[in-house]
């Protein structure tokens, strides 16, 4: 059977200083920084609990709003991850990361149009950002628009060529349109950059079963 990805995990970024509050009052850029680097780190309850420090100080700080959405939607508190990252949007609205995000929640919830909206607002502001286009690429698959899925995989593997996520959807999205030998390669491509990549070690077995080649597919099962 095949197996297939998940869009990409909400992303944090930004540049972490090695910064203590124990050491020292914390401005607010030094607090998010340190909030970040708990976040990246794991540590959802101290991440969270600085970004909410930082909205008492300025609750209009579209940056903790939207890492605190984050969060509720890693925490699987979806409605609560749209009302802040909306609110985040508001105050900034060509923030490409939190439109990202956003219509990773939005795909979680099923709300596929209202994903794609957003991936395409963060793609228009960014248009190198190989994330929002494999992202894209998702909700168009769950859509079933196969033809704008592939299309936006190999957008992103454009911009990120060693994307070995985007190669392996390339592959499922090729293989459902029956481009077995295309499917293939780029399964065989995420096997190359990842090599304990199983799905698409399962998944290039199968495509190789359907081309009758089954002293292949058992090797890659």
């Amino acid at each position: 059977m095949d197996k297939t990805e998940k869009a990409s995990k909400s992303e944090v970024s930004g540049e972490v200083e090695n910064n203590s509050p124990e050491q020292q009052t914390l401005t607010l850029q030094e607090a998010i920084d340190l909030a970040i680097q708990h976040h990246t780190a794991g540590d959802l309850a101290k991440a969270e609990g600085i970004y909410q420090q930082i909205l008492q100080t300025d609750p209009d700080h579209p940056d903790a709003l939207h890492l605190l959405g984050v969060i509720s939607h890693q925490k699987g508190e979806n409605d609560t991850a749209v009302d802040l990252i909306t609110r985040a949007l508001k105050f900034k609205p060509d923030y490409a990361e939190a439109l990202n995000n956003l219509g990773n929640v939005f795909l979680d919830l099923g709300k596929l149009d209202e994903a794609v909206a957003n991936y395409r607002k963060a793609i228009t502001i960014e248009p190198d950002y190989a994330e929002a286009h494999y992202n894209l690429g998702i909700a168009f698959s769950k859509l079933g628009r196969l033809n704008e899925t592939v299309a936006s995989y190999r957008k992103a593997l454009i911009i990120k060529p060693n994307y070995a996520e985007a190669h392996y959807n390339l592959g499922n999205g090729l293989k459902e349109l029956w481009k077995l030998d295309e499917a293939i390669e780029s399964y065989q491509e995420a096997c190359t950059i990842k090599p304990d990549y199983a799905e698409a070690f399962n998944n290039l077995g199968a495509a190789f079963q359907d081309i009758g080649k089954l002293e292949e597919a058992t090797s890659h099962f």
